[in-house]
């Protein structure tokens, strides 16, 4: 499913909010489109809405360069020549997308569910004199009306938490590369529930639920491999990022710990899903995995 962005987040939905068996629509624009959320992925992260990526021996502050330099690592892993097409699955703003093609000269189409994201991504490109090598559509990357082989690579930066069925999306994303195609996938990943504490549990699932992140619900640190394989890739490789992104998660909740708690007491934290990720889910930092896995279609 895509398409032209054409008025309000009515493209492609149907009148109870959903798109498609299982895709809250509604759901995920209460968490994207709340003006404290957006608020502060506009000013804190400059739009962009992933973590980020600190080497050993930098400064964990620096969340900006974090950011850019997980770009860099996704580039990387994607080695693909200038020029090669990419499919963003979950582009956001497009931050990503005009990160790569900048940085490395590819030309990336991005999807994405939000409307709003979908226009702020184009007029941002427009903008950077960048619109004739990224290209935006509203789209649900579970299923995208687009010829098989049409991608030299893709990726998820983040955003296969946000899929109702992860296998299904997975499986999208090998039709849509051509023989010799790169994957890369990069986020959290929880650890199994029996080696989760129960105190942890209960902080964790009331998350999952607020953020609508019903994939990060359907595999772990142990399993997402597998689903991986099992749509047909071959796994070049299956890292534990954690090291280098745990930096970014102390930052942030430093630099938020004192704002939130104020917010807390005003009950108003609803309105601000941004802040809730990096202040309460601290306290799951050990029991959640940051992970980066490449894979590859072989012909």
């Amino acid at each position: 499913m895509i398409g032209e962005v054409d008025g309000q987040a009515g493209d492609g939905q149907t009148g109870d909010g959903q798109a498609g068996d299982g895709l809250d629509l509604d759901g995920l624009r209460r968490v994207y489109g709340t003006p404290g959320h957006r608020l502060f992925y506009t000013l804190v992260c400059r739009r962009a809405r992933h973590w980020g990526w600190t080497e050993p021996g930098q400064s964990k502050w620096r969340c900006w360069r974090a950011q850019r330099q997980l770009e860099g690592v996704l580039g990387r892993k994607l080695a693909l020549a200038p020029g090669s097409r990419v499919l963003d699955a979950g582009c956001g703003s497009g931050v990503v997308a005009r990160q790569l093609a900048a940085r490395f000269g590819l030309r990336v189409t991005g999807v994405d569910l939000m409307d709003f994201h979908v226009r702020e991504a184009r007029r941002l490109s427009a903008r950077a004199a960048l619109e004739g090598r990224t290209s935006f559509s509203w789209g649900d990357f579970h299923e995208l009306d687009l010829p098989a082989g049409s991608f030299d690579g893709a990726y998820s930066m983040e955003t296969l938490c946000h899929a109702h069925d992860p296998a299904r999306a997975l499986a999208e994303f090998h039709r849509l590369l051509r023989p010799g195609g790169r994957l890369v996938l990069l986020g959290p990943a929880a650890v199994p529930r029996t080696e989760m504490p129960g105190a942890q549990q209960a902080l964790l699932d009331p998350y999952l639920d607020a953020m609508v992140l019903p994939g990060a619900r359907r595999y772990t640190t142990r399993t997402l491999g597998g689903l991986v394989t099992g749509a047909g890739f071959r796994l070049e490789e299956e890292l534990d990022a954690t090291p280098y992104y745990l930096p970014t998660t102390e930052a942030l909740y430093g630099y938020f710990r004192l704002p939130y708690a104020v917010l807390r007491r005003l009950g108003a934290t609803e309105h601000w899903l941004g802040l809730r990720s990096t202040v309460e889910m601290y306290e799951l930092r050990h029991h959640v995995a940051w992970m980066v896995h490449t894979a590859v279609k072989d012909g």
